[in-house]
């Protein structure tokens, strides 16, 4: 499937209509934040930080390993997995600097850490957790920022996210499909599992479901809250696009994702483990198991060659 045309329309009645990125959308950030996927406003396309030949001398900047860039060359489909290889595989530079003809996605990572783009992304994650108010303040671990650059009618596959996200859209248009996070008919508990346990493709698109999607066309000045683990999918219209998805990692989620990770270790022998949130009693030992086994890698990572323990 490479269309959205299945899918249910979202469109706001005006841009007058969508809470705008600063004081007055308060309560609507507080309201909607990693409850449900909502649209907004901001100003963040007329800063000259996300012009092309700016992003060019970031990719300069910073080296083209997988902690700071992702990039992807040709044709990919709405099913196909991150690490799918369809066509040769050009430099970093050479995908963003022709981004307009070669069919290719790149994400550019941790520009909080990048001397030109750090202290614009510190503002945007501070004012996001102003905005979002206490439930984010007293959740959140760290935030990050990474600059999507999308081909004309590139697709950016299906996938979810641990981390909470917010989207905004600085140039060209697209058509995001985003579901609901809570609906383990749509992902299952098992698909989570695999995910937790390092498998990013684990969520696996449904094309009868396509339909349950809320889907945003965006436009630059247009943003789109995406919740903590709510699957999502994109494609790109007829210009290049360049997004900025601003990421917090959460407690809560770190925890709900740890659960998922032993259940996947329970199911790989056999057993069929209850999901989070079924028992916080079995959640609290789960926990304290995976800590237990954590701590016992550690030693043995850092123990002599050949030397074991006497007492069993």
């Amino acid at each position: 499937m490479e269309s959205a045309s299945a899918a249910a329309e979202f469109r706001p009645a005006s841009a007058a209509a969508l809470p705008a990125f600063g004081a007055s959308a308060r309560e609507a950030f507080a309201a909607r934040y990693n409850r449900a996927s909502f649209m907004f406003q901001h100003e963040l396309h007329h800063d000259p930080l996300f012009a092309l030949p700016s992003l060019v001398e970031l990719v300069r900047r910073r080296p083209p390993d997988p902690l700071h860039a992702y990039w992807s060359n040709g044709k990919v489909g709405v099913g196909h997995r991150w690490d799918a290889r369809v066509a040769p595989r050009l430099t970093l530079e050479d995908t963003v600097a022709h981004i307009a003809d070669n069919d290719s996605l790149a994400m550019l990572k941790h520009l909080e850490t990048d001397a030109v783009f750090g202290p614009f992304m510190r503002q945007v994650c501070a004012r996001v957790i102003e905005l979002a108010g206490p439930a984010m303040r007293d959740d959140v671990l760290v935030g990050r920022g990474t600059i999507l650059i999308a081909s004309p009618g590139r697709l950016t596959s299906y996938h979810i996210d641990s981390d909470t996200n917010f989207l905004f859209q600085i140039a060209g248009a697209k058509s995001l499909s985003v579901f609901d996070q809570l609906d383990r008919t749509l992902t299952t508990h098992e698909e989570l599992e695999r995910y937790y346990d390092g498998d990013p493709n684990g969520a696996v698109f449904k094309e009868s479901r396509q339909e349950d999607a809320r889907v945003y066309e965006l436009l630059p000045g247009c943003g789109v809250h995406i919740p903590s683990m709510a699957a999502h999918w994109a494609l790109n219209c007829a210009q290049p696009s360049v997004a900025l998805s601003v990421n917090f990692d959460l407690r809560s989620v770190r925890r709900l994702g740890r659960i998922y990770h032993f259940n996947c270790k329970l199911r790989r022998h056999g057993i069929k483990p209850h999901p989070p949130g079924s028992s916080a009693l079995r959640d609290v030992l789960k926990l304290a198991a995976l800590s237990g086994l954590s701590a016992a890698h550690r030693i043995a990572r850092h123990s002599p060659d050949g030397v074991r323990s006497q007492n069993g």
